[in-house]
């Protein structure tokens, strides 16, 4: 393996840049850069989780979210170079951050209205990216070490027994309870329960965290919250491994582009492109009454929500060009909807 990496070609910031340019999509991983062009679409955590990485150091991305043995032996295989620069570029951030690329905006900076407020004299060139990538190595193999990636199952039982509990208590009542609107009312309760529990259960399917295989964690997963409550983990999974390369930024990240109804940055008065919906997000006559009284209707949009979710999976389903359990997964929320 060593030897095969020592007789790759270099390639350099300004290379990588001219070939990202050209249509090639270039991430770089432990040293070598790794051209997914022929992968992008069998990307199992989605295709735009890589877009959003081309001509970045995505070494310590695809370590967190992936099981070791793809991160030592299949990402290599896509290798095409290996990357060397000089100590103030191997500093950046991004090597192409200022390129206009369709399916990437440049990230949101600490002083443009879209993270938290911050000292004047802070700024994105202040920040000291080899000292930050060295603090979180340092924290992630300290964790590693303790054994805290590792998934406890005893607790999953002891989840199990809640879940089964709140299920027995829903039916119970209806079934066997006196006929009263008491009676329904605290099945409802016990249900919508059991649906927030499992949604957290079904949070963790989707990351592979119950077992580290992703074909039985992601059929189990269908199985909870497709059938169970109705919504597509495979449209969770591309909405959410793009929030969490891209977290809380106005232009990429799907889970805080909200208008009409809601804006957590003021750069969403802006009408922004999102690179996720592939539309401009106008900041019309409607979104601005929202937004003005988001504080007064927030709990009244809530109670709408779960609608849109619906609407978004069956989106997904339907229209994505990437949804590799799209059958499996149309036929299980029908079972819900029946």
């Amino acid at each position: 393996s060593g030897k095969r990496f020592g007789k790759l070609p270099s390639c350099t910031a300004s290379e990588l840049r001219r070939r990202v340019e050209q249509g090639e999509y270039l991430v770089i991983i432990d040293g070598l850069v790794c051209k997914l062009n022929g992968f992008i679409d069998k990307h199992p955590g989605g295709p735009l989780s890589i877009m959003h990485m081309v001509g970045r150091d995505a070494t310590d991305e695809a370590r967190s979210m992936h099981p070791a043995e793809v991160f030592e032996s299949t990402m290599p295989r896509w290798a095409v170079a290996r990357f060397v620069t000089d100590e103030k570029a191997a500093a950046q951030a991004s090597y192409v951050e200022d390129l206009d690329l369709p399916y990437s905006a440049p990230r949101s900076t600490l002083a443009d209205g879209s993270g938290h407020p911050q000292p004047e004299s802070s700024s994105a060139a202040d920040l000291d990216y080899a000292a930050i990538q060295r603090d979180y190595r340092q924290l992630d193999d300290q964790l590693r070490e303790e054994g805290m990636y590792k998934c406890d199952y005893s607790d999953y039982a002891c989840e199990a027994a809640r879940y089964l509990g709140l299920f027995a208590m829903s039916c119970g009542l209806i079934l066997l309870g006196p006929a009263s609107v008491w009676t329904y009312l605290a099945a409802g309760v016990c249900t919508a329960l059991l649906w927030q529990q499992l949604a957290f259960f079904a949070h963790d399917l989707g990351h592979n965290e119950l077992t580290g295989r992703r074909e039985f964690d992601m059929v189990l997963g269908i199985c909870v919250a497709d059938v169970l409550g109705g919504l597509s983990v495979g449209w969770w999974k591309k909405n959410h491994n793009t929030h969490h390369i891209v977290t809380n930024d106005v232009d990429n990240d799907p889970d805080i582009q909200h208008l009409p109804f809601l804006a957590v940055s003021t750069r969403f008065f802006e009408s922004r492109y999102s690179t996720y919906y592939r539309r401009i997000m106008e900041f019309d006559a409607a979104a601005r009454v929202f937004v003005s009284l988001q504080d007064k209707l927030y709990y009244l949009i809530m109670c709408f929500a779960r609608y849109n979710l619906y609407f978004l999976s069956w989106n997904y389903l339907l229209f994505s060009d990437f949804a590799p359990y799209r059958v499996l997964e149309m036929g299980c929320i029908g079972v819900f909807f029946v």
